[in-house]
């Protein structure tokens, strides 16, 4: 009793012991080893009761037993490496014990019937079979031996069951199982370790119990032998299983150290362990060796304060005290080299024990590059590329920040536009290599004239910004701007080219003329191009007509957009009389409605339109619309007139110009002979090339071309008279100054003559006075336009007009002929 007692507290203890081990490592195989020594521990709790009658001793012999095959069969289980899961478990446990606890049932409870116990046998004995080739089939060796254990036992178990004692009959099957797990112990852990050999030791002598048991007894009866002799192998059983699992860790523990060991030694990143309160290296690898070009014996002398400048220092043991893991990793961080070079780290470390030290282990990764390309992409991103001045992005910024500091310290800022003066010139002379010179050359002269306070951007093609900070009044930016009038005024040299720049500036004070950024910039912006077209070379200050103008123009761009998209444009058309005043023609007249301005003219929403980008959807507009007016007026069986319509610079000088037109004339139907095109003459000159291309290749298919405004500007005539001109107009300046002292007369008379001897038909402009009309008709002028005859109209109304026109040209023609007119003229 005692010694059970004994038994059962050793046994529990131990369980306890793969209790607490399991929690921190679980594992199948411990899960079945625990299970299996409960069950034995059930065994000894059992034999402590003392029954009193056959039976109870019968139920008390079939559960000692049955949790014997139980333990067995558990740890038959925890041998199996393939993952069963519960389910699966309990019925391979079940296929194993229960034809088992049927035998000792039988046995136990008198049931003698040799064929009956022997078919459970057989069962337990094929069930065995079974299992082993379902569970540990690719283990041959596992098998084989197996199944000759299973059949000499099995033998053993009939020879009980035929010419001995039946209840015998369950020892057989019992050292089959605890011999088997000998066998599969082995093949579980393959070495001779004193765990695997003290284990595998236990559970052949456990098997071994029984049939020594029964040799004792039958061989040596009088020998008496203390029951604790036969419970030995459970304990070397349970003991060595216990050693076993530390071998496990110690040999896990051993190769992950080893692994540690290679990955610290041989990282391409340097690594280092060193203590957390005096800082000293513990520990190197030779990566860090080779990357920092410190000694190993170097390493040993130093501290990790020594890798950190000054400036650094004190930053880093401050987030070092912090105790965060992720405190070293939170920003690069500047290490230095042993000749000095300066590079950019990222520190990943955390805490460790190392050699009996409170200790931090990290993990270095040089990043100099990476944040070389970061820094180079941020400055790209916020800097122009040519000349290293901020950007757009960037001045939006720093604006902000200066107008805050500003309004902070209760002081002005200046907002300045700059932009250089027919800068186009120079890049068409001299080309963009020298073009982008000069932008550099004016970029180093801004910074050398301003303060390292200021700012100054590059916001555009040739166009600058000036930022402005820490001003008493708006006389300081006046100073300023005119310094740098004077200093971009001064001839300088390149490449072997003496070049002279000029600059319009436009100025905005801050809070005089507003308080937000963008506002500021918009009306310095405006400024700039009331200097520019002032003559340039000059700054100007926002006022408060400009500031109102300016929102105006806003409001018109954006007025345009929607008109663009909703519609909001209409074509007036204007008509041209010869000079027995029949009607030849019409010019169209653009003209935008606005809810609040009312119809707005072209003289100020087209230099809008051109400054914006609109100008170009704006004419393939106006095209498409006279021609398609023009096409309705035709399918109403009206006379065809000659239809002129003014093109923009821009839209002229586009590649596509010419292909464009003539898409329209032929999906309208209309000749082309019927659409005259009317350009300035500063137009042509500008671009005689590009203008000259679209021209001719119009001009190939009948359409016609006219000067426009002749007279106000700087034209060539031997330039024009290559080009495929038709009709010349006389601006109507010259028309309303004719009848005066010191008049135009003379250069009317002068246009009229010199374009008859080009060939080319003259229209007098703003003909508003019957003398006017009379002095023209005198000097044989060809056509006229202006109030006088007839005001610009809408659409609606050209078809009356044509028809009252033109019948009564027809009738007067025919009346002074005595005959009927064929049909309407058309000049």
């Amino acid at each position: 009793m005692q010694n059970t007692l004994l038994d059962i507290l050793i046994l529990g203890l131990l369980v306890l012991v793969f209790g607490s081990i399991y929690r921190t490592r679980p594992s199948a195989r411990l899960r079945y080893w625990i299970i299996g020594w409960i069950a034995i521990l059930l065994h000894f709790a059992v034999l402590i009761a003392n029954p009193s009658s056959d039976f109870w001793n019968s139920v008390q012999a079939s559960v000692v037993l049955f949790t014997l095959v139980l333990g067995g069969v558990s740890f038959l289980l925890a041998a199996l490496r393939a993952k069963l899961g519960w389910n699966k478990g309990l019925r391979v446990l079940g296929l194993l014990s229960c034809p088992a606890l049927t035998y000792i049932l039988l046995t136990q409870f008198g049931v003698q019937n040799p064929l009956l116990l022997t078919g459970v046998a057989l069962v337990q004995a094929g069930g065995a079979l079974v299992a082993m080739q379902r569970l540990w089939h690719r283990h041959r060796m596992v098998v084989r031996w197996s199944t000759v254990c299973i059949a000499a036992f099995s033998v053993w178990t009939a020879f009980e069951i035929f010419h001995g004692d039946p209840q015998l009959g369950i020892y057989p099957i019992i050292t089959q199982i605890y011999a088997v797990n000998a066998l599969l112990y082995w093949q579980d852990f393959r070495r001779w370790s004193t765990g695997v050999v003290t284990a595998m030791g236990g559970l052949i002598a456990w098997a071994a119990v029984f049939p020594c048991a029964l040799a004792v007894a039958a061989f040596a009866p009088k020998l008496h032998l203390s029951p604790e002799i036969w419970n030995l192998p459970k304990y070397f059983v349970e003991f060595g299983m216990i050693l076993t699992l530390m071998e496990d860790e110690i040999i896990t523990t051993g190769r992950q150290r080893e692994q540690y060991r290679l990955l610290f030694e041989n990282n391409p990143h340097p690594m280092w362990i060193f203590d957390e309160q005096s800082l000293e290296f513990l520990k190197v690898n030779e990566a860090a060796v080779a990357h920092y070009g410190y000694s190993p014996q170097a390493f040993s002398t130093m501290t990790l304060r020594d890798l950190y400048p000054s400036e650094e220092t004190q930053r880093f043991e401050e987030q070092l005290k912090s105790g965060s893991d992720l405190a070293l990793a939170s920003c690069p961080w500047t290490h230095i080299k042993s000749d000095g070079t300066h590079i950019k780290v990222e520190v990943a470390a955390h805490s460790i024990h190392f050699e009996g030290r409170e200790a931090r282990f990290a993990l270095v990764q040089d990043v100099t590059e990476r944040q070389l390309l970061h820094e180079q992409l941020v400055h790209q991103a916020n800097h122009d590329t040519l000349t290293g001045l901020p950007n757009r992005l960037l001045l939006r910024d720093r604006m902000e920040r200066t107008l805050a500091a500003s309004a902070r310290n209760t002081e002005k800022a200046a907002v300045i536009c700059l932009d250089l003066d027919r800068f186009k010139q120079i890049n068409d002379r001299y080309g963009h290599h020298i073009g982008d010179l000069c932008l550099k050359h004016l970029a180093d002269m801004l910074r050398q004239r301003l303060r390292a306070i200021d700012t100054v951007a590059r916001s555009g093609g040739e166009e600058f910004t000036v930022l402005l900070g820490g001003l008493t009044s708006s006389d300081d930016a006046a100073r300023v701007a005119q310094t740098l009038v004077e200093a971009i005024r001064q001839p300088f040299e390149l490449e072997g080219y003496n070049l002279e720049l000029a600059a319009s500036l436009g100025i905005a004070i801050f809070p005089d003329d507003g308080t937000e950024s963008q506002a500021l910039w918009r009306a310095a912006d405006v400024a700039m191009y009331r200097a520019k077209n002032s003559g340039g070379n000059q700054y100007v200050f926002v006022s408060h007509e400009l500031s109102s103008s300016a929102s105006e123009m806003n409001e018109i761009e954006a007025h345009l957009r929607r008109a663009l998209k909703d519609g909001g444009f209409e074509v007036y058309y204007q008509p041209l009389f010869t000079m027995d005043l029949r009607l030849c023609g019409f010019e169209a007249l653009l003209r935008l409605h606005h809810p609040r301005l009312g119809v707005i003219g072209p003289e100020r929403f087209i230099p809008i339109a051109e400054e914006s980008g609109l100008i170009v959807r704006i004419g393939n507009w106006v095209i498409e619309e006279v021609c398609r007016q023009a096409a309705e007026w035709k399918r109403l069986g009206l006379p065809t007139l000659r239809m002129a319509l003014n093109i923009s610079p821009l839209q002229l000088m586009r590649a596509d110009f010419s292909i464009r037109v003539r898409e329209v004339l032929a999906a309208c139907e209309i000749d082309p002979a019927m659409l005259e095109i009317e350009m300035t003459e500063t137009t042509v000159m500008r671009n005689l090339d590009d203008v000259a291309k679209q021209m001719l290749d119009l001009a190939e298919a009948g359409v016609h071309f006219s000067v426009d405004d002749f007279g106000t500007g700087y034209s060539s005539l031997r330039h024009l008279h290559r080009l495929p001109f038709t009709t010349l107009k006389i601006d109507r300046s010259f028309i309303d100054r004719i009848f005066d002292t010191d008049g135009t007369r003379e250069i009317v008379q002068a246009i009229l003559s010199l374009a008859h001897s080009l060939g080319m038909q003259v229209i007098a402009e703003g003909v508003e006075r019957e003398d006017q009309l009379a002095l023209l008709r005198s000097m044989d002028c060809d056509q006229i336009q202006g109030y006088l005859l007839g005001r610009p109209q809408p659409a609606s109304s050209i078809p009356g007009l044509i028809l009252t026109k033109t019948m009564g040209q027809r009738s007067e023609g025919a009346l002074a002929r005595g005959v009927v007119a064929p049909g309407p003229h058309v000049c």
